[in-house]
């Protein structure tokens, strides 16, 4: 398995759709793997009640 970087500059010669992918993978492995629950927007109001829809 080939670096970040060097992922990225085959693809930049290349050009293929599978050297990107390649490249996305390499970066994706490293991120965190809850990135879910890391971009959730919280509820915080102090109320329960939610919008009233008629």
């Amino acid at each position: 398995m080939t670096n970040e970087i060097d992922a990225w500059n085959t693809f930049f010669k290349t050009g293929s759709v599978l050297d990107y992918l390649e490249y996305k993978a390499i970066q994706n492995a490293k991120e965190p793997l809850n990135k879910e629950e890391e971009n959730e927007i919280l509820d915080d109001r102090s109320d329960s009640t939610k919008a009233e829809y008629r």
